[in-house]
């Protein structure tokens, strides 16, 4: 926030404060400081197909404003133009000028009919995804209240704000602009959207001492005195001056960081790029080759090059980029079912080579409602009490009771508390439970609005407001089952919280004369005598109010010397009950719980200590299950968030990032209760804490300190880093880039956003997401479910996979109808099929049959496999041999046909007719066992895969109508067959079948991807599951050692390991 030199300076600060900015110096304020939005460049100015209309095309410009006035015309026009820069749809390009050249049209067609499909296919579902989602602008609000000539304007328009305007902020009510806090009364806002800090912060007008002018500023976390734009006012009010608008804010900063990451391409992408390299290569190659071999021959040496260039073009799979974007826009249409919007269609697939998903704590792995957990009195010192459900349903929970020493330490998962015995108001224990929330109740500002008084008022806004915490201890006293008291009472008198009394008073008398609950009523009836010598000068009650008090557990166990019983009465509070109950409140905090004590009692010298509840922002339904898949299937989850240590160590114990791979979590599928955090318990042991991961986390203080050079080593086996600012997630996804990692993350708030671009996959959250992190995302969660992640790691795996075998059936046919092509012509002899046999064949290798492969369903053995290797090529050895022994067996077959037929010397219609029929029954065969690069045709269910039995029953009509159809026999050269033909060739062509098992079972190590690639065998699988089975962990006799590091940490390297294990 500098000094301006122009608009009057701050010499009137008094007067600013008093009657705010006049009209007149908005306009030079303005000018100089910016207005107050985010800019976002225009893509469109630099789309080549702008840039062609408007300057070479007669009528361009006209025709840009019309296609303008359509909403959606110039987003498709950018994403058509955009899937043309593609090199594998730039070569098709160059197939298709060459055929036209060539005066081969229907090549030429074939080609622009599928560029022209991949196209719009790519260009539409990429423009509705992104119309499914909101705006950036979204974010910053459209309205607030603010001091303008002296008056109190409300609903003024935010983007109109200037620099030195004075605001007014109260409860609800979102930052329009970065401010400067004047005053304030109990001012709390959450952050959680910028900074990732899940409690409310507190802000006050105190001024921040600066080390010196050249020291970094502090983080934000640390300016007390700043309220920041985007962010929300959980409680009380204040007045702010505005320090920076538009993109000076910390939220217009990310937003220009954006700008300046670069999107990287899919592993999918460059494969595919090098593919078309790859094919270009080869066909020039192939062209030099047939025109040197034909001019050798005595050919005509322009001939001899046509016919070369006419065969390299037909042997392009023009195909692929069909199929390519058909398997991944259904993929896309998958998940959109499954509630996650994809915007950009490789995304789909490159999650399923995912090595690492980075993941954000609140709001992504938890469900960022604070919710009470356990519950503690003395009154039942051997028991401690539990409430089941997460979040802020009521319907959903209900208070158990347990064991303390097995959920003190938040070890009990949600499922398990429900196994346990409900606590109803019939309940011995409910009279001492009712003391507990009764306090938490009185003592409360919070308000969750009744399904009744919304009839009545008509109301339909949030049903929650207040702090977190609050809301908590109202939704857990409605689980117990105790009402809200404050109806029943008065408020007399409210002390707030402050961090130096830790505790929060307040006194209230009832209304009616009747407590809500007995141990009040008894409290009120206590004679003036108590254990504890009372000060003559006290505020002892005498109309039957009572103080109720919550705080830190150490500052109200200090101000009791009693504590409720069982029956409600007040028991002498000796040491040994003082240290029971901080034992229980340490262990509590110990697990990452909020604990905070409850004391009631007609004086504050006179207090009466009711229990400790303990809370927590619990982990969202099926994270537990989805993170153990996830390690499972090899991928590496880590968290990243700008919490405390304690709480994201204790979240990541209860999600499975920290602790051992649960390993029969998917071979028998009974383990969706599993409690991870019950097998991972603290030890003083480093090296048991080092196979636990109770120390595998970093702070970001630790991570400024590491250099960058040494960073990716220094961070590897860390599973937690902790209080991190949005530099150090995008120096993580960096670090981890440049080991060769895969790395997906994800996130929801305006902090996550530079590293959700940087990455290699980006996930928001839909609902509770920020829309700058929904704008950098490649992927956003509709219903804020981490679990889809899952699904669509899953769906990247299969993709790709089945894009291999379609490959490797679209290669079969291509070359074998290339090699017969190429002997006919080098030998001279009659070509044994026509040209609109050709064409027919192509719609085969490229139409329905050939796109139907995209859909077939992915063994589960694949989808467990460990993510596939991104360097890999999507065309390999094993691929290659599969397509070019179906490819001469196809040759060897047809040219056999066509030789028997051929016994007279001239090429008749019943000889292309068997021939032709041949070729294409051959190519349906193959398509069959193309299904699966692994089974063998026995082994494939025929009907798990409908889109292909359509295909093929598709095809085999038009075959047949082709040959018995008078109109298209004339058309194709054909004629009809009779029965016993058809069955020879039936037979014939059914032999590849047996072809594909042999090659199969005897020749795997040649022509299966799954030993070369990075799919395991069965075999290699169930030895695998059947080791963890035995040992339901690591093998524990890995040797450690420990030894120091050039930067001055110590590192554990493991003996079967290449590089350290962990960065102590």
């Amino acid at each position: 926030s500098g000094t301006p030199s122009k608009p009057g300076g701050w010499r009137e600060s008094t007067h600013l404060l008093s009657r705010g900015w006049s009209t007149s110096h908005l306009h030079s304020l303005r000018s100089y400081y910016g207005d107050n939005s985010i800019h976002k460049e225009d893509d469109d100015e630099d789309d080549c197909a702008v840039k062609l209309l408007r300057g070479w095309v007669p009528g361009g410009p006209a025709l840009l404003r019309a296609l303008g006035k359509c909403p959606c015309a110039m987003p498709v026009l950018h994403a058509f133009t955009s899937q043309l820069k593609e090199p594998l749809i730039l070569m098709l390009l160059g197939s298709a000028a060459i055929s036209l050249f060539l005066r081969q049209t229907a090549d030429a067609v074939s080609i622009a009919l599928a560029l022209t499909i991949v196209s719009l296919v790519a260009a539409v579902q990429e423009y509705r995804s992104e119309k499914a989602l909101e705006k950036l602008a979204d974010l910053v609000p459209h309205t607030c209240t603010v001091l303008r000539d002296g008056r109190v304007t409300d609903d003024y328009p935010a983007k109109d704000l200037v620099v030195g305007d004075l605001i007014l902020l109260s409860t609800g009510d979102r930052v329009p602009a970065d401010c400067r806090v004047i005053d304030g009364v109990e001012l709390r806002l959450d952050e959680s959207s910028l900074t990732g800090e899940n409690h409310p912060v507190h802000k006050n007008g105190d001024p921040i001492t600066a080390l010196s002018s050249s020291s970094p500023p502090p983080p934000l976390t640390s300016q007390s005195n700043i309220v920041f734009m985007g962010t929300l006012v959980c409680s009380g009010r204040g007045r702010a001056l505005v320090v920076a608008v538009g993109d000076r804010t910390e939220f217009g900063k990310v937003a220009q960081e954006l700008g300046e990451v670069e999107s990287r391409k899919s592993p999918l992408q460059i494969k595919i790029d090098e593919l078309g390299k790859t094919l270009a290569y080869v066909s020039s190659c192939a062209i030099a080759l047939i025109a040197v071999l034909g001019w050798g021959l005595g050919r005509p040496f322009l001939e001899t090059v046509t016919v070369a260039v006419s065969l390299a073009v037909a042997a392009i799979p023009e195909g692929l980029p069909i199929c390519v974007t058909v398997t991944l826009a259904l993929g896309v249409l998958r998940m959109a079912r499954s509630q996650a919007i994809v915007k950009k269609l490789p995304v789909v697939e490159s999650l399923g080579c995912a090595t690492i998903i980075a993941s954000d704590k609140t709001g992504t792995l938890t469900q960022n409602e604070m919710t009470a957990r356990s519950i503690y009195t003395l009154a039942f010192p051997s028991l401690s009490f539990g409430l089941t459900g997460v979040g802020y349903d009521i319907s959903k929970g209900e208070l158990v009771r347990s064991d303390p020493a097995e959920d003190a330490d938040m070890g009990k998962s949600d499922s398990k508390l429900r196994g346990c015995q409900k606590v109803g108001k019939t309940s011995m224990e409910h009279t001492a439970l009712s003391a507990v929330f009764g306090v938490a109740s009185v003592c409360n500002n919070a308000v969750i609005r009744s399904e009744v008084h919304d009839a009545i008022e008509g109301t339909s806004g949030a049903a929650f407001s207040g702090q977190p915490t609050e809301l908590a201890l109202l939704i857990g006293a409605a689980k117990a089952g105790v009402p809200d008291p404050r109806p029943l009472y008065h408020r007399l008198q409210e002390v707030p919280f402050t961090s130096d009394r830790k505790r929060m008073e307040v006194r209230a008398r009832p209304v009616g004369g009747a407590h809500s609950c007995t141990a009040y009523t008894l409290a009120a009836r206590r004679p003036k005598s108590s254990p504890r010598k009372v000060n003559p000068n006290s505020n002892s009650t005498v109309d039957g109010s009572l103080y109720f008090v919550k705080g830190m557990p150490e500052a109200v166990l200090a101000e009791c010397s009693t504590h409720t019983a069982a029956d409600g009465s007040a028991t002498p509070l000796t040491d040994q009950g003082r240290t029971r109950a901080l034992t229980q409140a340490r262990r509590m905090a110990g697990s990452g719980l909020r604990v905070l004590g409850m004391a009631y009692g007609p004086s504050l010298d006179d207090m009466t200590f009711a229990g400790v509840i303990g809370m927590e922002d619990p982990p969202r339904e099926g994270v537990v299950e989805a993170v153990s898949q996830l390690r499972t299937g090899g991928v590496n989850v880590l968290m990243v968030t700008g919490d405390s240590k304690e709480t994201a160590v204790a979240i990541a114990k209860r999600c499975g990032i920290i602790g051992p791979v649960n390993a029969n979590f998917l071979s028998d599928g009974s383990n969706g209760d599993a409690d991870i955090g019950e097998s991972q318990p603290l030890s003083h042991n480093p090296i048991d804490d080092l196979e636990y991961g109770v120390t595998a986390a970093l702070s970001g203080e630790e991570l400024d300190a590491i250099p960058p050079q040494t960073l990716a080593e220094a961070i590897l086996g860390v599973k937690v880093f902790y209080r991190v600012a949005p530099r150090h997630k995008l120096a993580l996804v960096r670090a981890f880039q440049g080991q060769k990692e895969i790395v997906a993350m994800t996130g929801d708030g305006v902090n996550d956003a530079t590293a959700l671009k940087a990455a290699d996959i980006g996930v928001a959250m839909g609902k509770e997401g920020t829309d700058v992190a929904k704008e950098a995302a490649d992927m956003v969660l509709a219903d804020d479910n981490f679990t889809t992640i899952t699904h669509a790691v899953a769906e990247g795996k299969g993709i790709f996979y089945n894009i291999r075998n379609f490959l490797s059936f679209q290669l079969s046919t291509s070359f074998a109808a290339l090699t017969m092509e190429s002997i006919a012509t080098i030998f001279g002899l009659p070509n044994p099929l026509n040209a609109m046999q050709i064409l027919w064949i192509n719609i085969i290798m490229d139409g329905p049959p050939a796109q139907s492969l995209g859909v077939e369903p992915v063994d589960e053995a694949i989808l467990r496999a460990k993510p596939r290797n991104a360097e890999e090529h999507v065309l390999t050895r094993a691929l290659l041999i599969r397509a070019i022994t179906s490819a001469a067996w196809i040759v060897f077959l047809t040219l056999g046909v066509f030789a028997d037929e051929l016994d007279d010397g001239h090429v008749t219609r019943r000889d292309t007719t068997m021939t032709f029929m041949t070729f294409v029954n051959l190519d349906l065969f193959n398509a069959y066992a193309c299904r699966s690069s692994e089974l063998c045709f026995y082994e494939l269910n025929m009907f798990s895969n409908p889109s292909f039995l359509w295909a093929v029953g598709g095809s085999i009509i038009g075959q047949l109508l082709v040959i018995y159809f008078p109109p298209l026999q004339e058309v194709f050269q054909t004629e009809a067959l009779p029965i016993f033909d058809l069955l020879k060739i039936v037979i014939l062509s059914s032999s590849i079948l047996v072809l594909d098992a042999i090659r199969k079972k005897f020749f795997s190590g040649f022509c299966s991807d799954s030993r070369t690639g990075p799919y395991i065998s069965r075999r290699r699988k169930k030895r695998r599951d059947g080791v963890f089975r035995r040992t339901g962990r690591r093998s524990s006799h890995t040797s450690v050692s420990i030894s120091p590091s050039s930067n001055g940490s110590r590192r554990i390297r493991s003996r079967h390991a290449k590089k350290p294990v962990f960065a102590v």
